[in-house]
């Protein structure tokens, strides 16, 4: 199975599509803008590897998410 990382899944469709690929038996990582976003991902689905906190809303923040991303994928090889 794959590891997938999904942006802006906290909430609604990407966190159904979370719900759905952890069903399939994949490896979840997903993504709040903010740490209270974080903690509902959290709660609604506990089965995740991991969620990423970061705002997108910025090309740094997009950066520094993206550096949080890569650094999870290679502590968790």
């Amino acid at each position: 199975m794959a590891r997938v990382f999904i942006s802006g899944s906290s909430t609604g469709l990407g966190l159904m599509a979370g719900e759905l690929l952890v069903a399939q038996g994949h490896q979840v990582v997903l993504h709040a803008r903010n740490a209270a976003r974080a903690n509902v991902a959290r709660r609604t689905l506990p089965e995740a590897e991991a969620v990423v906190v970061g705002d997108l809303e910025t090309i740094a923040g997009a950066k520094a998410l993206a550096t949080r991303v890569n650094e999870l994928a290679a502590s968790i090889r």
